[in-house]
């Protein structure tokens, strides 16, 4: 009676996206384990097996794999594989404002985790990462920019902090030397 219902108040959208989900943390999962893995376990300084620096995000990628692998079945239980995409509606996908914002929110962030890092000092860079990217998504289009300078203002602020905070964070509590 429970399944029944539940049936009834899922959209039917909701396996597909599962479906999806499930394969995208699965995959996550799997890059997660496998970079834990191949970090030093430091044998040649006698240090506790228990301690080395890949055993929490092993475990954390193995509880996000088992998690994925139930949201998957579920979604598979519920027919979510059956996507029914075609070159119409992956055209329709791509339009969607969502999607075009989550482009571009890991386009900027590769280009910051690969170009601006290393190029530029990283307060500078995390500056810049974090100046642009609220100026991105804040700034409305349809407003001058004279009546906008207020928010252009308070991201500079924001990304100031931003980068000064992190910055202290790991030079003085992690003792982490920035590049």
């Amino acid at each position: 009676m429970a399944d029944a219902q539940q049936k009834k108040s899922q959209s039917p959208e909701m396996p597909k996206a599962d479906f999806i989900t499930a394969l995208v943390l699965l995959a996550a999962s799997i890059a997660i384990i496998a970079l834990a893995l191949d970090l030093p376990r430091l044998e040649h300084r006698d240090i506790n097996p228990w301690t080395i620096p890949g055993l929490v995000p092993a475990l954390l990628g193995s509880v996000l794999g088992l998690m994925a692998l139930v949201l998957l079945v579920r979604s598979l239980k519920y027919r979510g594989h059956r996507l029914g995409l075609t070159t119409a509606k992956m055209r329709e996908i791509a339009g969607m404002t969502q999607v075009k914002r989550v482009s571009v929110t890991i386009g900027f962030c590769v280009l910051y985790a690969l170009v601006l890092i290393g190029w530029l000092p990283y307060v500078l860079s995390t500056f810049f990462f974090v100046f642009v990217f609220i100026v991105l998504f804040e700034y409305d289009r349809g407003t001058r920019l004279n009546s906008q300078r207020r928010r252009i203002v308070v991201a500079g602020v924001e990304a100031l902090i931003v980068a000064a905070a992190i910055a202290s964070l790991f030079q003085y509590v992690f003792l982490v030397r920035l590049p």
